[in-house]
C-alpha cells in the first residue's frame, strides 16, 4: 500500500513551520522521513498527521464493538462491550465522536458498519480507533487494517488483552464457520457428507458453549 509523500516544503506548510525546521527535526529524529530513489527527502502524510495531533492535543476517537451472533447481541453482550469501552474512554480522557457496532463473524469482510467506520475515520481525520480486543476488528489480516489506519493517520488502541471464556467461544464459532464454508465447497451443500460434518460441528459448538 503506497502512502502519499510530501516534500519538506509541503509538510512545513501544513505544520506551520519552515522547511529548515523540517530538516532540523529530521536530523534530530523528531520526524520520520523517507528517501526517494533520487535521494530526495519526503515525509509520509501519516507522520504529518501524527505531529499535528501532538500540536493540537487532538483526542477525538471512534469506538468499534462487535459480537459474532444474534444470540450474543440479544443477551446484551454487544451493549456491555460498548459500555466498557465508553467507561475506559472517559477514564483516559478521549473524546468519542461516534460508536460503530456490528453483529457478524470476525472473518466476514463485508461488515457494513466496519467499512462505514473506516470511511468515517478517513473523511474526518479521526486520530484514534478504540476496540476492546484486536479480534473485534478482524480475525485475520489485522496488519492490513493497521496499515490502512496508518495511511489515514489513525492509531489503533486495544483496551484489553486477556481472552475470556466468551471470547474463546466466539473464536470456536468463527473456526467452525471457516470449516463449514470449505466443506460446503468440497462436498456441496446438499451432500450427505456435508450435512453430517455440519451436524458434528454444531454439536461441538453447543458443547463448547455449555462447558
Amino acid at each position: 500500500m503506497n502512502e502519499e509523500l510530501l516534500s519538506p516544503k509541503e509538510a512545513g506548510k501544513l505544520l506551520g513551520v519552515s522547511t529548515r525546521t523540517i530538516q532540523r527535526w529530521d536530523k534530530q529524529g523528531l520526524i520520520k522521513t523517507v528517501r526517494t530513489p533520487k535521494g530526495r527527502r519526503r515525509i509520509p502524510v501519516s507522520e504529518v498527521r501524527r505531529i499535528l495531533r501532538q500540536m493540537t492535543n487532538d483526542r477525538r476517537a471512534v469506538i468499534y464493538a462487535r459480537v459474532s451472533s444474534q444470540k450474543q447481541d440479544k443477551d446484551g453482550n454487544l451493549e456491555r462491550q460498548v459500555e466498557r469501552l465508553l467507561k475506559w474512554v472517559k477514564e483516559n480522557n478521549y473524546e468519542v465522536v461516534r460508536v460503530f457496532k456490528d453483529t457478524a463473524s470476525g472473518i466476514n469482510d463485508k461488515r457494513k458498519n466496519f467499512w462505514k467506520m473506516m470511511e468515517f475515520i478517513k473523511e474526518n481525520h479521526i486520530p484514534f480507533l478504540i476496540v476492546e480486543f484486536h479480534d473485534r476488528l478482524t480475525r485475520f489480516g489485522l496488519e492490513y487494517v493497521k496499515a490502512l489506519l496508518k495511511e489515514y493517520g489513525a492509531e489503533l488502541i486495544t483496551v484489553e488483552s486477556k481472552m475470556s471464556k466468551d471470547k474463546m467461544h466466539e473464536l470456536v464459532e468463527d473456526l467452525i464457520t471457516i470449516i463449514t464454508s470449505f466443506t460446503a465447497r468440497i462436498y456441496g451443500v446438499r451432500s450427505q457428507k456435508f450435512k453430517k460434518i455440519k451436524e458434528i460441528l454444531e454439536d461441538e459448538a453447543t458443547q463448547n458453549a455449555t462447558a
